[in-house]
């Protein structure tokens, strides 16, 4: 079984609160709810209640032992094929226990097992549905004429294309002009180079209907919220417009990210630099990852391995150390590591992580910036300015130049040396 963590059920549950309709003190107060029915559903169970289904979709990660602080993951659909998520917890400092999807369906946790003692985890859910008096409200002449089906994906893996279908039906015999159709690309999701654009604008004869679509992929796993479609049409002098529900996609595979670190310890005209790689998968699947470091030209390995390889599943963390010989006295160019990774489903990448600079003035490491963040003119070395000042009022030489810092230092003291600001 494979769990998500505790942060991403956190990040979930910030997710899930702008998908909700949230229910406010006045909702709970004034709406009446028929009597509950209590429904226990295992990890992947769903039933139907009340015009919706519920499925038991995840739970937190199994421990020896149960704990009171487990969680369960609902995805609620309605037969107007409406989907909301929702996490409920019984004793969790941030997890509710109760929540009211639609304004129409209250959720209660009234017991959640898990445990690597059981088959398979499960819930007791309390579902309650709000007694409501349908009455006929107005329809907007858009609903009346206008019909939008939407139909985008609820999970795919990281190599696989995501389609978005919309489906636009005119439901009068009047021909329509100018429908303006609208979606965004959600944050985290590149189009496919085979598309031009997500925008477009359509004409409807009576009763036609006509498909349209697209595909994204995503850039890395993740669970993503699918903005929702927004249709625009003018009408006799009218702006009309319409919006579909915002959807959720969890986007599963292996995802690595490679950290380095160093310490220089000044040995005279020579120098040692440990290096640290810290390597973490922050995806929701296992991969097979290969790692191959180089050393700064110049430099000779005294202590340790410049590669590493293993399986490495969700939320795994290990770490690839040694120790150069370094026989500079400027900057040091820190190349980055070399990776390769593939899963079981032989989805696999490769990627060169961050290079950095190290600077050396007079024995003292400036601090390190990946290539991309060097800006023109280096302003991060303090330390090296702070050193080479001390330098100049006990020797009273000329200023060494190191760097473009310690440059315009340098013209700074030969300044204010030369109209007396300095003895």
């Amino acid at each position: 079984m494979d769990h998500r963590s505790i942060l991403l059920a956190a990040v979930l549950v910030m997710c899930l609160v702008m998908l909700q309709h949230p229910a406010s003190a006045t909702d709970s107060n004034d709406t009446k709810w028929l009597t509950p029915s209590n429904v226990t559903l295992y990890w992947g169970e769903q039933v139907k209640i009340g015009g919706y289904t519920i499925t038991a979709q995840d739970f937190s990660a199994s421990k020896p032992v149960d704990m009171p602080d487990d969680y369960v993951m609902l995805k609620v659909k309605s037969n107007t094929s409406r989907s909301w998520g929702a996490i409920l917890a019984l004793n969790h400092s941030i997890i509710p226990n109760e929540t009211i999807l639609d304004g129409s369906i209250r959720l209660t946790a009234e017991d959640i097992v898990t445990g690597n003692d059981i088959p398979t985890p499960y819930a007791t859910i309390g579902v309650a549905i709000a007694n409501i008096s349908h009455t006929n409200k107005p329809i907007s002449w858009i609903n009346n004429v206008i019909r939008v089906k939407r139909l985008p994906a609820d999970e795919a893996n990281i190599d696989e294309r995501v389609y978005i279908l919309v489906e636009v039906m005119n439901l009068k015999d009047i021909p329509l002009e100018n429908i303006h159709i609208n979606e965004t690309v959600p944050d985290g999701f590149i189009t496919d180079p085979d598309i031009d654009d997500t925008n477009w604008t359509i004409r409807l004869n009576p009763r036609e209907k006509r498909s349209l679509g697209y595909s994204i992929r995503a850039l890395r796993p993740g669970t993503f919220l699918i903005p929702g479609m927004k249709l625009s049409i003018e009408h006799n002098g009218v702006s009309h417009l319409m919006q579909t529900n915002a959807s959720e996609i969890v986007i599963h595979g292996p995802y690595i990210d490679v950290q380095k670190s160093f310490i220089y310890q000044d040995m005279g005209t020579e120098g040692v630099l440990n290096v640290t790689l810290r390597v973490n998968n922050t995806g929701d699947r296992a991969a097979y990852v290969q790692l191959t470091d180089r050393i700064p030209e110049n430099c000779q390995l005294i202590d340790g391995n410049l590669s590493k390889s293993q399986v490495m599943q969700p939320s795994d963390v290990w770490e690839l150390k040694y120790s150069v010989l370094l026989r500079s006295t400027g900057n040091v160019v820190i190349p980055g590591a070399n990776v390769r990774f593939v899963d079981s489903r032989e989805y696999s990448d490769t990627f060169e992580s961050a290079s950095y600079l190290l600077e050396i003035e007079e024995n003292v490491v400036g601090e390190t910036l990946s290539e991309e963040e060097i800006p023109t003119e280096d302003i991060s070395q303090e330390n090296g300015v702070e050193k080479q000042e001390k330098a100049t009022e006990e020797n009273k030489g000329p200023d060494k130049i190191y760097s473009i810092s310690s440059f315009k230092q340098s013209m700074i003291n030969l300044i204010e040396r030369a109209i007396g600001w300095r003895l």
